[in-house]
C-alpha cells in the first residue's frame, strides 16, 4: 500500500464523521503542502484508491475533481493522475496547517454542541449566502 493510501486509511479509521471526499482532499492537499507528495508524483487511480480504502469510487472521484479544480493535481488521459502543484513556502505550509486545525476544531465544537458535520456545512453555506446578499441603502439586509 502506498504511503498516501496508508495515511488516508488511518484517517478514515478514526471515524471522525467527516465526508470521505473531504478527507481525501484535505489529506492529499496537506501531503503536497508538507512536501511528502512531490510535484509530478503519480497518484493511485480512482478505482485503486477506492478499493484500497474500502470506499465508493464516486467519493474518490469527487475528491480528485476538487483537487483538480484547485490545481493540486492533473489527470492526463491514458497516463494517470499526478501532483501538479509545487510545494509551498514554509509560511504557506504553516497557514494551511493552521487552517486544517481550525476546521477540525470547528467540527469538534459543533459535535460537542450536538451538531453534525453536515449541520456545520449547512450553517456555513447559509452564512456565505447571507454575506453575499446586497445590503439595502440603509445598511439592513
Amino acid at each position: 500500500m502506498e504511503p498516501i493510501t496508508q495515511r488516508l486509511a488511518a484517517r478514515l479509521a478514526e471515524g471522525t464523521g467527516v465526508p470521505v471526499a473531504h478527507l481525501i482532499v484535505e489529506d492529499i492537499w496537506l501531503a503536497v503542502v508538507e512536501g511528502s507528495l512531490g510535484s509530478g508524483e503519480r497518484l493511485p487511480t480512482t478505482r485503486q484508491l477506492a478499493i484500497a480504502l474500502g470506499v465508493s469510487p464516486r467519493s474518490v472521484g469527487r475528491a480528485y475533481a476538487e483537487l483538480e479544480r484547485r490545481g493540486v493535481i492533473a489527470t492526463r488521459r491514458g497516463e494517470g493522475t499526478f501532483v501538479s502543484l509545487a510545494p509551498s513556502s514554509e509560511a504557506e505550509q504553516t497557514r494551511h496547517r493552521e487552517f486544517a486545525a481550525l476546521c477540525r476544531e470547528a467540527v469538534e465544537r459543533a459535535e460537542r454542541l450536538g451538531f453534525s458535520v453536515d449541520d456545520l456545512l449547512d450553517a456555513l453555506a447559509e452564512f456565505r449566502t447571507a454575506n453575499r446578499e446586497p445590503s439595502s441603502p440603509d445598511g439592513i439586509r
